[in-house]
């Protein structure tokens, strides 16, 4: 079947979008699943040391038999070694993993695949350190995938690692430390503080002028977000100030000084303007004490474009998950602050038709299609990063 390329961008952005909102990983991998023609998505992250799962789904397939795959049949799965042996991201179908005859004698196809109708998986192991990581599709039926799927799969496939590995950074900074004190002190973030009723108490400069823009609106003193899943973490983040509990509400764990007030750093999303303009937002409660008495809510907004130029070390970073060359991180640096390929040739001391090979390589790594979409990774990158 023929890829369509806007659909499949759209599935990207849903695993960008799933790395700073666990709930979002359903929808985002079974969108890409309804493009594939897939019946099922397995997505792990299983913390080898721990023994238990920091992120992970087995969809179309009822979560009991999931869990008694975990319990009973991963520990002796013949797979997952040759998994692990197996290089990073490469895409595996079934006859890379084991030979037909190992898989129609094995127990975990007859008695856990096979009545759970999972044929023709098909993904690739992640390599997230301290964790067995794969990402996976499959059908309820032996019909293979074609090979316009398979490249699909094996597009998505580098992006669904550095969204996971994203969101594992978000799990273990989630029980660390808190955002707020960094975001009152950045300038040009629009900032609301909103009673635990939702009335807007305070709008400072930055978020006045972004209302103008249109970027929110402010209905009877109350703010309305422009999407609908965005309304929605409006509204479950003032339930978590209103119940003092936001670890349950929110998934987050930072706390600081009781005194000074219980502070949880909680990240709703990225919201795209109609110009291609990216805008971060984080909902931030600030609880006093047992019950809601003198909480607020903080809401920020930060316009990713106009963020300060991410410096050496954030490139440095984001060249290392894509397993950017030094040539390949220099040309995109270049990029992100705006210089003329030109320039940056004439800088480096090489031709520009080697600048141009770097800068095609690096997009190609990256899976983009554009510089303009570069940026824009590097953007996500940056906020995701809790700069």
């Amino acid at each position: 079947m023929a890829i369509d390329g806007d659909r499949l961008d759209r599935a990207v952005t849903g695993f960008y979008e799933a790395a700073i909102d666990p709930s979002l990983w359903r929808p985002a991998v079974q969108r890409f699943a309804d493009l594939v023609g897939a019946q099922s998505t397995h997505i792990m992250a299983f913390d080898t040391s721990a023994g238990t799962e920091t992120i992970g789904f087995l969809d179309g397939v009822d979560g009991s038999a999931y869990q008694g795959y975990l319990d009973t049949y991963l520990p002796h799965d013949i797979r997952v070694p040759r998994l692990l042996a197996a290089p990073v991201g490469k895409v595996l179908r079934n006859p890379d993993i084991w030979t037909r005859e190992e898989r129609l004698s094995s127990l975990i196809y007859n008695e856990f695949q096979k009545p759970n109708r999972i044929f023709e998986i098909t993904g690739a192991q992640l390599g997230m350190e301290g964790h067995l990581s794969w990402f996976g599709v499959g059908r309820c039926h032996e019909v293979p995938f074609s090979e316009e799927e398979v490249a699909a799969i094996r597009h998505v496939v580098l992006h669904v690692r550095q969204a996971l590995r994203i969101a594992l950074a978000f799990h273990r900074e989630r029980t660390k430390t808190g955002a707020l004190a960094d975001l009152w002190s950045r300038s040009g973030r629009g900032v609301l503080v909103l009673s635990t009723a939702g009335v807007v108490l305070h709008v400072n400069e930055a978020a006045e002028a972004m209302r103008r823009a249109g970027v929110f609106r402010l209905a009877s003193d109350r703010l309305v977000l422009p999407t609908a899943r965005l309304a929605a973490d409006l509204a479950g983040a003032l339930e978590a100030v209103r119940a003092a509990s936001p670890q349950a509400a929110l998934q987050s764990a930072t706390c600081a000084g009781h005194e000074a007030g219980l502070l949880v750093g909680g990240l709703a999303g990225i919201h795209a303007l109609a110009d291609g303009e990216q805008i971060g937002i984080r909902f931030l409660p600030v609880l006093k004490g047992a019950g809601a008495d003198g909480s607020a809510l903080v809401v920020v907004l930060v316009p990713l474009a106009r963020e300060p130029l991410p410096g050496a070390s954030e490139i440095s970073q984001f060249a290392g998950l894509f397993s950017l060359s030094a040539s390949e991180e220099a040309v995109i640096a270049a990029v992100a602050q705006g210089i003329e390929l030109s320039d940056h040739a004439r800088a480096r001391g090489i031709a520009l038709d080697t600048a141009r090979k770097h800068l095609k390589s690096a997009l190609s790594k990256t899976g983009c299609r554009s510089q303009k979409m570069l940026v824009r990774l590097i953007e996500r990158f940056c906020f995701l990063r809790l700069r």
